[in-house]
């Protein structure tokens, strides 16, 4: 049985989604994996889905084309959509200025770099 039942990924990243999601079902991490490509995309299916699709985690890249994961998440609390799940920033930057950030939303549970692997994930369970 699947540790979550939804997991959402936001990312650009073809590869790393790609991978992510392979890791995610060799682990059973989640019986339903959603992914976008932009935070857009991702944002239109939070806004239309219903509780029971909902997801429980959501892995969010900070660097992005057209909506980086900063914007994402301010569009996401304005629309009161943050409370709902547990957020991780994947990113393979480790800016400082990104992790202060992370660290200071009170919405962000963590900050996972890539690429993540199956003791990253564990992670996400422990918390």
């Amino acid at each position: 049985m699947a540790v979550f039942k939804n997991v959402c990924i936001v990312d650009d990243d073809d590869l790393f989604m790609i991978l992510t999601i392979d890791i995610m079902k060799d682990e059973n991490f989640a019986e339903n994996i959603y992914d976008f490509d932009d935070g857009k995309k991702a944002l239109s299916y939070l806004k239309s889905t219903d509780e029971h699709n909902f997801p429980e985690v959501l892995f969010l890249d900070i660097n992005m084309p057209m909506m980086d994961g900063w914007e994402f998440m301010d569009v996401l609390k304005e629309d009161n959509l943050t409370g709902k799940m547990n957020i991780y920033i994947t990113s393979s930057s480790i800016d400082p200025i990104d992790l202060k950030k992370a660290e200071e939303n009170p919405f962000i549970r963590g900050f996972l770099t890539k690429p993540l692997d199956p003791e990253k994930l564990k992670t996400v369970l422990k918390n």
